[in-house]
């Protein structure tokens, strides 16, 4: 028998619903609060939840953001009840994925039960109750709702999706295969209609929604008591160190988190510091304030493992981009160069606010960018109308940043001519974050959630950088990472921290390494990425190689230089990823014909070149 709960703090509405229920063959659970339903919810789960808007203390939306939260209550379908039509609460509850809303002033019994049985016919998200047969077809990603979606538009009028080119499969960038072997993957072409099908994607949430639902939950979920606290302290003109260190110091905890940070490479300068005093003499009152609201943020966002991501990676990602961004800082002598480690730190935060509060939508992004094998920011602009470093901005400002903090950490995704364009200081410290984040991804370190290689080429040459600084801190940094994750996130009695590096190495399932060759293999992210790819103190000989092609009219240098590398290494004739521009000319040296390859376009997504490699690596039929 399927088991409903009933959420409703007024008992002349929840048990004649209950009753109703009873009577239809359910069994039926009630709660006369948001916080009895989520202590029912720890205990058992129930197969769909019947959920009143507006109680008293935690209200029906408050409680189900908690439900889709939770990876064990997040696939049960809920219907919301609510006594008044309004519109934002039906946006809001729409963003965080609800399958049904009625008015009780409207709806009959009649009308519930069948809304109940509807939705434990078919639970959105949900594995059926009972075991599927072998051959039940899998449900539909989102990618394949929204094509559907698109192709029958494109019939009833001129303006939509452009139609796929005849066999095209629906992932649509992947290795053409040419030479000594059929080809295996994607068609040729099959890139470009990526693009299309990027440039074609309609918005599942308008600007206003996302901005409503984003707004709304910052509002639940506001920055720590000790963290406002040294927000109010640090606003007096009047304020001293003494008064910082006092208010920083009523939390253990971030006052430990504090000195580690003023302690480690990004802030160190000279002795080490032994007090949060002295913390806050060397980095500065403004300094330590922000320090403090970045650990805030950290806080409030940095526990969940959820099915999407797991928080301990994303946040290795982001110390690993905020200690690249303080190296190229201090390496370029810039200014105000302590600021940039927490720059990088909470460069991709916004995309933690997207899963958080916008659950369902955010999920849809991540779906269609998995099934077009393209970055997750060019789907998130299109699908949900903002992109996260859009939804960075508004959260910094509602969480009072500085402005000077805010202009480097949201643009570290537009292309190099639009950083130009910011001028002055933000043109250089968008810069040098955007390099940092590219950095930490092929460098492999932890997992933003948006698994792609990019190139580094065009920032490097902006910045006038060494190449000799990129292997410095491809050297160093992993260390550095791997110190201060621990000494900041790390908790007791937690299991081992993931590593994401060493679950490439497990999904490439190669005993040798790849070799990697470009014209400028000091500054190539994908030679980064093949030293980190390799398998731990491997001695075998590379299996395959990887080409990257910065300059189409600079090919044939490289391959030269390919083939000299691949006699040095033992090996010959390996099979090729070729990895060029999107929209430079194609290849059609003679070279490439004489063994399997596979040609890409950067940027590349790690699971795409994973299946490249494995795909290349496959005996013939």
């Amino acid at each position: 028998m399927t088991r409903v709960l009933v959420v409703d703090d007024m008992a002349i509405c929840r048990e004649p619903v209950a009753e109703a229920l009873r009577a239809h063959g359910h069994v039926v659970i009630c709660a006369s609060s948001g916080d009895e339903a989520l202590g029912l919810l720890r205990e058992e789960r129930p197969d769909a939840i019947l959920l009143d808007v507006t109680m008293p203390g935690l209200d029906g939306l408050s409680v189900l953001r908690t439900i889709r939260r939770n990876p064990n209550t997040k696939s049960i379908p809920v219907i919301l009840l609510t006594d008044k039509a309004d519109k934002a609460c039906i946006q809001s509850a729409a963003g965080i994925g609800v399958q049904g809303y009625l008015l009780k002033s409207q709806f009959s019994l009649t009308e519930l039960l069948a809304r109940v049985d509807s939705c434990l016919a078919a639970p959105v998200g949900a594995a059926p109750t009972r075991q599927p047969a072998a051959d039940a077809p899998k449900p539909q990603s989102a990618f394949a709702r929204w094509r559907e979606q698109e192709e029958a538009r494109a019939e009833r009028s001129p303006l939509g999706l452009p139609p796929k080119p005849k066999g095209a499969t629906t992932s649509s960038v992947g290795p053409t295969r040419i030479g000594s072997a059929p080809a295996r993957g994607s068609p040729p072409g099959a890139t470009t209609q990526s693009a299309a099908s990027v440039a074609s994607l309609k918005p599942i949430l308008s600007e206003k929604e996302l901005l409503t639902l984003v707004k709304e939950g910052l509002e639940l979920k506001p920055l720590g008591a000790t963290t406002q606290n040294v927000m109010a302290v640090t606003s007096s003109a009047q304020c001293s160190a003494d008064d910082v260190a006092k208010a920083v110091s009523q939390d253990q905890a971030l006052s430990i988190r504090v000195l580690k940070l003023a302690n480690s490479s990004a802030f160190s300068r000279g002795h080490s510091l032994g007090s949060v005093k002295d913390a806050v003499q060397r980095v500065g009152i403004q300094e330590v304030r922000t320090m403090v609201m970045t650990l805030g943020v950290v806080e409030q966002y940095g526990r969940a493992v959820t099915q999407r991501l797991d928080q301990r990676l994303f946040w290795e990602h982001s110390i690993a981009c905020g200690l690249i961004a303080s190296a190229i800082a201090k390496a370029r002598h810039a200014k105000n160069a302590d600021a940039y480690f927490l720059w990088g730190m909470t460069h991709d935060v916004g995309r933690l606010i997207l899963l958080e509060h916008a659950t369902e939508a955010c999920g849809s992004a991540w779906d269609v960018a998995e099934e077009l094998d393209v970055p997750l920011e060019a789907v998130e602009a299109k699908l949900l109308s903002m992109d996260h470093c859009s939804i960075l901005r508004h959260a910094f400002e509602h969480w009072r940043f500085p402005r000077e903090f805010i202009a480097p950490v949201v643009s570290h995704h537009l292309p190099v001519s639009r950083i130009k364009q910011l001028g002055g200081n933000d043109s250089e410290s968008a810069a040098i974050i955007a390099l940092s984040n590219r950095i930490a991804h092929a460098l492999l370190l932890g997992n933003s959630g948006n698994e792609v290689i990019y190139p580094l080429d065009d920032l490097v040459e902006f910045l006038a950088l060494s190449p000799s600084i990129i292997d410095q801190i491809a050297t160093r940094v992993p260390d550095e990472t791997r110190d201060l994750k621990y000494s900041m996130l790390a908790r007791g009695n937690e299991e081992a921290w993931p590593d994401f590096a060493a679950s490439v190495r497990s999904e490439l399932g190669m005993e040798g390494s790849i070799l990697s060759v470009s014209s400028r293999p000091e500054i190539d992210a994908f030679r980064l990425f093949a030293r980190c790819a390799a398998s731990s103190g491997s001695v075998q000989p590379p299996q395959v190689a990887i080409l990257y092609v910065s300059d189409p009219t600079r090919a044939d240098e490289a391959f030269v230089r390919l083939e000299s590398e691949e006699r040095t290494a033992g090996a010959e004739r390996l099979p090729l990823v070729v990895i060029k521009h999107q929209g430079a000319p194609e290849l059609k040296q003679p070279w490439l014909q004489a063994r399997p390859h596979a040609m890409l376009h950067a940027p590349v997504r790690i699971r795409t070149l994973i299946r490249t490699v494995r795909e290349l690596l496959a005996p013939t039929a």
